[in-house]
This record gives structure tokens, C-alpha cells and sequence, in this order.
């Protein structure tokens, strides 16, 4: 390999002939740290050598940690000592005892042997008693001493670190991201986007999720380009103080969900966006399900006084399994998008160089006619290896093959189609809804329902087929939870006729139950996707509080909730 064909290769060896450039600022609560490359690759040296000398090499090590400078130097230690990296969800101290049974199934699974945190964590020890798990470090035991010791830069083919799944449609695993697929995404990417050591990247997204550890650190890095760091709870807190960041470092590429433009278009208000400068913001990708251009539509009408060019709105295709990015685009906000039954869907755009996209049908597995929906199959450099000791699952999703084509492909399980070689993406297999033999995406149906009144939460709601209980025999029940805000909410039996009437409208749907909820109460992946089977299963047992229900005869019972048992 030469000098710099992995992150590892890269960060030494940007570190060592341009060691004075910035590499990481961290923007904490009124203040900032920043370090150069030389600066954030002792401390990964530091890291490694402790490491090392708790005997790590080779082993699982949980990255319990929040959104800090001090994650980088952790994560690029981890894989400088041989270690495999395993990032988790870090909650705020409030809620961490009630996230302690997610990150120990993930220390189980992943068969983890340390795990890192900033400082002694409450409950800690629920850990210790797993097969292997050695023990806890913290960062004032791995950042100190000498960066003294050689290591042996990896192969393509050696795993990086440990992606676990969001777990939008089961239960989380772990993805087995390889150096080499690390490497050919971030280079595709930069290829794609026109990114170069140059592109300050800006971002909030978590650093356990993969658009925020690869997309805004690793990537970034890997180009030897400057990342600027903020907590998503920063964000959360105050929006505008990520277009203030963009504005004032001169941020040129960004990541973020569709909700983020959302929010940003609806809380900056007109004297904070008189005080923006993003004329030099060159790529705003919005890299997360689902992809509204009528938000991007309203964010570039709203931030144009600010300098923003609707040119720079990217959206993109991708998920953990493919490392990150699959395909990307530029987004034409008066394009009107392409149209799949009822709806226009988002282009994703063409699929990175090297990666290859087909269409199968997902019961056959035989290539679908042109504009027929299918599942998305992709191939290439940046698929992962397949899922940490899960040998069948593996077989089942990353080993797909096409009649007459020598190659594996990954199975998405997302349903889409090819428009003159963009990926359109319009929804998950397993969640479609199927009533009389019409296939019906839930996201479309959640889409309308929001729409009905303000008092319906956007992006907070989930629609899903159940089995019938009642009398009337019919094949599937179609149902939908959605969060309202109770001072908003005026009568709420009249929003459950006015969401019946509109589903019944636009998708020739006739909905058999609408439960409406308290907000926050949904559930939803760390990426902020519905999980829609989740819900199902909470409504069946009861766990919501349903503030006004409604169930049709197919779902006769003696209330909302108990009408679906």
C-alpha cells in the first residue's frame, strides 16, 4: 500500500508532512479546543500505546463515549493498536440507566473486553459480569504518558471497527467495516462531492452513528481537511449554532437528516439569519430517510439572504451496511422527482464510482423490468464484509447473486427503481402495507397524516398493517399512531376523522384504527428513523398513552389498545 491508502496511513502521514494544519475544533459550550494533525496524531499514538499495554490487540473495545475531541484520538488509538473500535449510543447521565440493557446486548454481541467512557460511568459494573469483558478505561488513563511504540499499518481487507445497526426493522448488528471499504468511500465520495484536503467539513451528528463518525470525521480526515465539531444536543438546543459555525469557520461540506433542514428553516429567526454568511457552503448533503425536497425547497428559500446557493443541496443514498455513502446527487429543487404510483420520490442520484446498483425482485431474486419497483441490490468496493458472527444472516443479505453476473451483492431491503441510472428510493420492504393485493409505502401514508393539522408532529408518526380481530374478514388492518401536541390538538376526534378522510383520499386506503399519542413516545432508530414494527408491538401491549383512538369493525374491541390484542 502506499503512504496514505488507509484512514490510519492518511492521519500519520498528513500529521507528518503538514502537522501544522488544523484537523479537529471542537465547539463546546463557550468555548472551543482545537487540535493540528500532529497534535490529534500523538494523542492516537497515546492511545495505542496504553492499548497495547493492557494487552487490546485484537480485541473489542465499546466507545461509551459523547461527542468530544477526545473521541477522534480514542477511535484512530483503537485501530492503530490492533484493536476493533465499537461505537455506542452514549446517553445524557439522566436517562443512562435505562440504556444500560442496548449497550450491554452490544458489549455481548460484539464479545467486547474493555470499554472506554470520559470518567467512571453510574452503573458500570452492569458489564463486568460478561464472558471476557476485562474492564472499563477512561480518557485520563489512555491520553497520557509518551506515544512510544511501532505499529503495523492494516490491509484493505482487515476489519476497522464495528458499525451497529440502527435497527430500523430488527434488532441491532454488528457491521464489519473494513479499512479498505473506509478508504474507497471516503475517496468516492471526495470524487463525487469535489472534496479536497481543502473543504472544511461542519457537523453536530453523533460520532456512534455512521453518517457522523465516517462522514464528518473519518472521511473529512482521511482528505486531510479540517472537521468542526458540535454536540448533537448543542444543536438540538439552538439550530442556528450550526449555520453560525458554517458561517464563521467557513464550512463548505455538511451532513445532516432532512429534520435538520426542517428545523433550521422554521426556529433561525430573521435577526440570527442576518448575521449568517453561507456563501462559501458548497455541499449540504441531507443523508437520512425521508428525503423531502419541499423541505430543502423551504431552507434554500429561507437562507438566501444569508448567501446560500440552492446548488449546493446534495441528497444521498447509504446505509452502515455499505460503509456510508452508496450514491449521491446534486438536488434540483424544481425538479419535480420521480414518479412511483401515487407519489414523486427524491433522486438519490448514481450510484459512487465502483459501486455497482441493481433492482431484483425480492422474492425471486430474478433483475426487475426498467421502472418496475424492487429491492435495491448494490455491490462494490465499499460493502462491508458482512455481520460480526452472524455467518447466516451474512449469507442471507451480503451473498445475493443476479443470473449470469459473477459478483455478491448486498440485499438493502430498501424497495426502489433506476430513472436513467439515478437510485430512487421509496421505502422498506418489510414494512410495506399490503391491502387487497395493493402494495402501499408507510412513509407516503405517515406523509399524508402529517399534512391533515399542525397539531400532528412531522416526522413523529408510523403507519403499519396489523391482523384483523374483529368480525369483518378481510386480509390486513391498516393502522396509524401519530404524536400530537396536546395544546395544538383542539377535538381530537375531529383530527381522527380528518386523517381517515385525507388517507382514504390520497391512497384509496380506509384506515382500521388511529391512535394518537403523547410526544416523544414513538419509537425511533438513533438515526431518527420510525420503527414501525416497534410501535406495532408497543400499541399491542398496551405501552402508549393513547390520548384519542379510533378502531373500525376489522378491529372490534373493548378500547383503542385492547381492540388489537
Amino acid at each position: 500500500m502506499t503512504s496514505h491508502d488507509s484512514v490510519l496511513a492518511s492521519l500519520l502521514g498528513t500529521a507528518d508532512e503538514h502537522g501544522e494544519r488544523p484537523a479537529l475544533t471542537f465547539l463546546g459550550r463557550g468555548e472551543r479546543t482545537g487540535w493540528t494533525f500532529a497534535e490529534l496524531a500523538l494523542r492516537a499514538r497515546q492511545v495505542a500505546t496504553r492499548l497495547t499495554e493492557a494487552g487490546a490487540c485484537g480485541e473489542r473495545v465499546l466507545l461509551v463515549c459523547p461527542s468530544s475531541i477526545e473521541y477522534a484520538p480514542v477511535f484512530y488509538g483503537c485501530m492503530l493498536a490492533g484493536a476493533v473500535p465499537v461505537p455506542v449510543y452514549m446517553p445524557s447521565l439522566a436517562h443512562f440507566r435505562s440504556a444500560w440493557s442496548k449497550i450491554a446486548s452490544i458489549a455481548r454481541d460484539s464479545g467486547a473486553a474493555y470499554a472506554v467512557a470520559p470518567e467512571p460511568l453510574p452503573d458500570a459494573g452492569a458489564l463486568e459480569a460478561l464472558p471476557g469483558f476485562r474492564g472499563w478505561l477512561h480518557f485520563a488513563d489512555l491520553l497520557r504518558g509518551d506515544a512510544a511504540g511501532h505499529w503495523s499499518l492494516p490491509a484493505p481487507g482487515d476489519l476497522a471497527f464495528l458499525q451497529y445497526t440502527s435497527g430500523s426493522t430488527g434488532n441491532p448488528k454488528g457491521v464489519m467495516v473494513t479499512h479498505g471499504g473506509l478508504t474507497h468511500n471516503a475517496r468516492a465520495v471526495a470524487a463525487a462531492v469535489g472534496a479536497t484536503h481543502e473543504t472544511t467539513t461542519v457537523s453536530w451528528l453523533p460520532l456512534y452513528h455512521d453518517m457522523g463518525i465516517i462522514g464528518s470525521l473519518v472521511s473529512p480526515l482521511l482528505w486531510g481537511a479540517h472537521v468542526v465539531k458540535m454536540s448533537p444536543q448543542a444543536f438540538a438546543a439552538q439550530p442556528v449554532g450550526w449555520l453560525r459555525a458554517i458561517s464563521e469557520y467557513g464550512g463548505q461540506l455538511s451532513y445532516a437528516p432532512n429534520f435538520a433542514y426542517e428545523l433550521c428553516a422554521r426556529k433561525v429567526t430573521d435577526a440570527e439569519l442576518a448575521t449568517l454568511d453561507l456563501s462559501g457552503w458548497r455541499v449540504a448533503i441531507n443523508g437520512a430517510e425521508p428525503l423531502r425536497s419541499a423541505t430543502l425547497r423551504r431552507f434554500a428559500e429561507r437562507f438566501a439572504p444569508a448567501g446560500f446557493d440552492a446548488s449546493a443541496l446534495r441528497v444521498g443514498y447509504g446505509m452502515a451496511e455499505t460503509t456510508l455513502v452508496v450514491s449521491t446527487a446534486r438536488l434540483d429543487v424544481a425538479d419535480p422527482g420521480v414518479r412511483v404510483g401515487e407519489r414523486a420520490y427524491v433522486r438519490c442520484g448514481t450510484p459512487l464510482r465502483d459501486m455497482t446498483v441493481e433492482i431484483a425482485d425480492p422474492a425471486t431474486g430474478l433483475p426487475c423490468p426498467p421502472g418496475e419497483v424492487g429491492e435495491v441490490w448494490v455491490s462494490g468496493p465499499s460493502v462491508a464484509d458482512g455481520y460480526w458472527q452472524r455467518p447466516d444472516a451474512t449469507a442471507e443479505t451480503f451473498h445475493a447473486r443476479l443470473p449470469g453476473r459473477p459478483e455478491s451483492f448486498l440485499r438493502t431491503g430498501d424497495l426502489g427503481v433506476l430513472d436513467g441510472g439515478d437510485v430512487v428510493v421509496v421505502g422498506r420492504h418489510k414494512d410495506l402495507i399490503v391491502l387487497n393485493g395493493v402494495n402501499h409505502y408507510p412513509q407516503d401514508v405517515e406523509y399524508t397524516v402529517e399534512r391533515v393539522s399542525p397539531a400532528v408532529r412531522g416526522g413523529c408518526g408510523a403507519a403499519f398493517a396489523t391482523e384483523p380481530t374483529g368480525d369483518v374478514p378481510q386480509a390486513e388492518a391498516a393502522v396509524v399512531v401519530a404524536e400530537v401536541t396536546a395544546r395544538n390538538a383542539g377535538n381530537l376526534d375531529e383530527l381522527i376523522t380528518e386523517i381517515r378522510l385525507a388517507v382514504a383520499r390520497e391512497h384509496d386506503v380506509m384506515l382500521d384504527g388511529v391512535f394518537l399519542v403523547e410526544p416523544r413516545s414513538v419509537p425511533k432508530t438513533t438515526s431518527g428513523k420510525i420503527r414501525r414494527r416497534e410501535c406495532r408491538a408497543m400499541l399491542l401491549d398496551g405501552e402508549f398513552t393513547v390520548l384519542a383512538g379510533w378502531t373500525s369493525p376489522a378491529l372490534a374491541g373493548t378500547g383503542p389498545v385492547a381492540a388489537l390484542r
